[in-house]
């Protein structure tokens, strides 16, 4: 389990043991970064977000696609959200350095221009507004007002090359993948088909490990007590990446000021 798997699941275990008699604490997001983390239901049936980030940490993404005929990047129709003033100021200042970011590959390239730290904030307020989230949850389950956002981190931005993502086995693939990995060095005590998505017991951590059979990428992640077999994509994005760090020394809001919001 990655760090910031653990450290959702721990921030929901102290929502719920802190403020559970005002109001009800449900997991989302997991590894879905297009859904909050945590949904509050207070005791009226109000709802708002949670989202959880354990500092460093990636805070928010679009698409760019460079356009070689016109040397310049297009924001893509893979975006869930519209194209806004903040994604084209960026989108603008990396026009005018367009082959140094065309060829950022996997390492990426750092989008810093004047005024750029601004933009970056405005561009994930927006973003997290639009979802719904009206506070964070950070390390050492500090909680802070999204709109209070920029006095606790600093951000960044990326240019770079980025795998997008990974999908169950599916159902065509599962007796190929189970004779593969039946076949291999794995300790597989047990394995467990639920629909299209393969499931391991096994002596061993096998958490991350991967392998590659008749041409996809396959990696083994935990799941409580079990390992689901996840297949990786091919399918490779350039995206201009927001992270965040976390200001030292600055505090967030006391149990006593976070519980007048869920009264």
């Amino acid at each position: 389990m990655k760090d910031w798997e653990r450290f959702e699941i721990e921030s929901i275990e102290y929502l719920q043991n802190t403020f559970g008699t005002l109001a009800s604490f449900i997991h989302q997001g997991k590894s879905d970064s297009t859904v909050p983390d945590i949904l509050v239901v207070k005791s009226d049936n109000t709802e708002f977000y949670i989202e959880v980030k354990y500092a460093p940490a990636q805070c928010g993404q679009f698409v760019l696609i460079p356009n070689l005929d016109t040397s310049t990047f297009e924001y893509s129709t893979k975006n869930k959200g519209q194209i806004d003033q903040y994604s084209q100021a960026i989108i603008n200042h990396m026009n005018t350095d367009f082959d140094s970011f065309r060829e950022a590959g996997s390492k990426g390239k750092d989008i810093i221009f004047p005024g750029s730290n601004e933009i970056f904030i405005n561009w994930i307020l927006k973003s997290y507004r639009e979802k719904g989230v009206k506070f964070f949850i950070t390390n050492d389950h500090t909680i802070l007002p999204l709109e209070d956002f920029a006095n606790y981190f600093t951000v960044s931005a990326k240019y770079r090359i980025k795998r997008s993502g990974s999908s169950s086995v599916g159902r065509s693939r599962l007796e190929l993948v189970s004779n593969y990995i039946s076949s291999k060095d794995y300790g597989i005590k047990e394995i467990k088909v639920d629909k299209d998505k393969l499931y391991v017991a096994s002596i061993q951590d096998l958490h991350n490990q991967r392998f590659i059979l008749d041409g996809n990428e396959y990696m083994f992640a935990a799941r409580e007590n079990l390992f689901e077999i996840r297949k990786l994509s091919n399918t490779y994005n350039a995206n201009v990446i927001f992270s965040i760090n976390k200001v030292e020394n600055v505090d967030g809001l006391t149990p006593e000021e976070f519980t007048q919001y869920l009264k």
